[in-house]
């Protein structure tokens, strides 16, 4: 061989043979395409040699981040959505919170423009979306809403079109004697926020149910509220309460509608019997005046509902009704140990009547007579013992007690009443309470701490007779 010349076949005896990175000259030969004695120069050797090096680092640099990849996955990524919130017919609505959590990542916020739109820059997956109304309240929607826990997917550069569902206009007339009242708040009864009717807003999701409410909403001078609610066959029932002012006395009292389905009603007349004041005066038995108990009335089928209002030092009291079938409820809620406990009467009981009134003839509540219960607590050998707390099983259960006629010429009165109210035995192992009489007295439990997390308890079961002054012992089981 001539010095400076070297042949393909000198060159495949000095190539290493497995090359390191994976190499074959098979692979080089038929890479540069040589011939078999085709000359080549020491330079031109060492030059390929580098540039076959440089290409074997290279593909084990690709081959080795492709094990990186294939071990630890890449972070999702970051995309920018955009999204519209309009009415059925295509109004822009503004002011709406969009909450967007995908996956568990904290949830990013945005709000509609003037033009209903919002963008955000969010993870792609799976996402739910929460939609609130703004506070101010948008046109044609009511006072306040919410359509949460809307599930969907985030995409790359992904569009968001929600649509709310259609919202029907009910215009409440508030009156009395066909006069209009200005000034009145209207809402819904309900004390929770009630959800109108699924709806899907979002294509390819599945259907939620909107929350709304109405609380703000107040009748103008011409006594009328327009409330805006979404579709809701099960809407229930419009309250607002109203002050009267009749022969020298205020009474406030409440107003139901009838109930309704907000797809089939564009108004609803609130108020519309003409009302009376129904007085009267709560006496016990012995025609002792009783103060301080709560009177409330329902009248007009319902949808006439007095305030609570209580009885006077002298045991009088005054209830807006609208004249006919009234239900009138008598009662007293105090079972604290720490307050001395009415005068003949229960602690805490309730006397519902179902019956009529006009207006023109007051009532005279005769409450029954009651009789007294003791309960003697004792240990297995008769000793008495003190400090024992005797309380109902349920302590928020009310006892069926015997009906009787509080009213001359009205239905017997329901009544129940709450046993105990975590009474003490004394030093005697006594503890009394007043009730009225029940010939199926409820369970009710004694107990005595001893200290250290432990105590003494016995259940008295229900059936105990009390139509007159009884005395039940009690003995409790030893430690």
């Amino acid at each position: 061989m001539s010095e400076g010349v070297v042949r393909s076949d000198d060159l495949a005896q000095t190539m290493p043979r497995p090359h390191p990175y994976g190499l074959r000259f098979d692979d080089l030969h038929h890479f540069v395409r040589l011939g078999g004695h085709t000359p080549m120069s020491h330079s031109s050797w060492r030059s390929l040699r580098r540039s076959t090096t440089v290409t074997a680092v290279a593909a084990v640099g690709l081959l080795s981040s492709g094990l990186l990849g294939a071990a630890q996955a890449a972070p999702p990524a970051s995309t920018t959505v955009t999204g519209t919130v309009k009415t059925p017919g295509g109004g822009a609505v503004a002011g709406v919170k969009v909450n967007i959590k995908v996956g568990t990542t904290t949830a990013v916020a945005a709000t509609t423009s003037a033009t209903g739109a919002f963008s955000a820059t969010v993870r792609t997956g799976t996402a739910t979306i929460d939609l609130v109304g703004p506070s101010t309240p948008a046109a044609g929607l009511p006072q306040t809403w919410s359509i949460k826990n809307i599930g969907t997917s985030i995409v790359t550069n992904g569009v968001l079109p929600f649509t709310l569902p259609a919202a029907a206009a009910i215009t409440a007339q508030v009156q009395r004697a066909g006069v209009n009242i200005a000034g009145v708040p209207v809402a819904q009864c309900s004390t929770t926020t009630p959800t109108a009717d699924p709806a899907v807003v979002l294509t390819g999701a599945t259907a939620v149910a909107p929350t709304q409410d109405f609380t703000g909403a107040v009748t103008s001078a011409s006594g009328q509220v327009v409330i805006n609610a979404f579709k809701d066959t099960t809407f229930g029932r419009l309250c607002g309460v109203y002050t009267q002012s009749a022969g020298g006395a205020t009474t406030d009292f409440l107003s139901r509608s009838a109930i309704k389905d907000t797809s089939t009603i564009t108004s609803i007349t609130l108020f519309a019997p003409p009302t009376v004041p129904q007085t009267g005066i709560v006496k016990d038995n012995l025609g002792s005046a009783k103060s301080g108990l709560t009177v409330a009335f329902r009248s007009a089928g319902g949808q006439i509902d007095s305030t609570s209002a209580l009885t006077s030092a002298t045991g009088d009291f005054s209830s807006e009704i609208a004249s006919g079938n009234v239900f009138a409820r008598f009662n007293s809620r105090s079972l604290s140990a720490t307050v001395a406990p009415p005068t003949n009467i229960p602690r805490s009981f309730k006397a519902t009547i179902d019956g009529a009134a006009n207006g023109t003839t007051p009532w005279i509540v005769n409450l029954p007579a009651t009789v007294k219960l003791d309960v003697k607590v004792v240990n297995s050998d008769g000793s008495p013992v003190e400090n024992a707390v005797v309380r109902p099983v349920s302590t928020s259960a009310y006892d069926v007690a015997n009906s009787a006629v509080l009213v001359s010429g009205q239905p017997a009165a329901q009544i129940t009443q709450q046993i105990f109210g975590d009474s003490l035995s004394s030093i005697l192992g006594i503890t009394s309470v007043r009730l009225f009489p029940d010939t199926s007295l409820g369970a009710f439990t004694v107990t005595k701490n001893i200290g250290g997390g432990l105590s003494r308890t016995t259940t008295v079961a229900a059936g105990t007779v009390l139509t007159s002054n009884t005395l039940v012992t009690v003995v409790l089981p030893p430690a």
